[in-house]
């Protein structure tokens, strides 16, 4: 037998490294910050400052007017210095941020009455608002409960008028 050698290939194909969000929340009707993060995946003792260029940027398409629920936070602005490394994003990215209910504080509204007499109708004011919505536009439903110990009976006094949100709801908003 004659032995013949024929040389093969190595192939390198570039290393993965992986944009991590950090967790992050925010409440409705404020802008998120989410500009938080690392990378991972690095070989040979390299890191962003010896094998990329660029500005580790971390960013979302949520915003002020985004609704309660979860979106993803999207990790970029690195470029590998020698195409040893290509970028890809974590799993948990894509949930990474959570957009809580604004808090809106329904207050009773003060009243006053002559001893003897019947109260008068109870009244509230619900406030905190965001993104120029109203009670129709946030979409509430049901009432707060609004009452009072005083009767025609009560003594001259101050009584507390008090407020309950127990039914009242809406999809961006909870209730104090």
């Amino acid at each position: 037998y004659a032995i013949t050698f024929v040389d093969g290939t190595l192939s390198i194909t570039p290393a993965v490294l992986t944009y991590n969000a950090t967790a992050a929340t925010s409440v409705y009707g404020s802008t998120p910050s989410v500009n938080a993060g690392t990378v991972t995946g690095w070989k040979n003792g390299e890191n962003a400052g010896t094998a990329t260029t660029g500005t580790l940027l971390f960013s979302t398409t949520a915003t002020a007017t985004s609704n309660v629920g979860s979106y993803g936070i999207t990790g970029s602005g690195l470029t590998a210095n020698n195409g040893n490394y290509t970028f890809e994003q974590a799993a948990g990215n894509t949930t990474a941020l959570t957009v809580n209910k604004a808090t809106l504080t329904v207050t009773a509204d003060d009243k006053t009455r002559v001893y003897g007499d019947s109260n008068p109708t109870l009244t509230y004011v619900i406030a905190g608002y965001v993104n120029s919505q109203d009670a129709t536009s946030a979409g509430i439903t049901g009432t707060p409960t609004i009452s009072t110990t005083a009767t025609a009976a009560s003594n001259v006094n101050d009584y507390t008028i008090t407020s309950a949100a127990n039914d009242l709801a809406a999809a961006n908003y909870q209730f104090s």
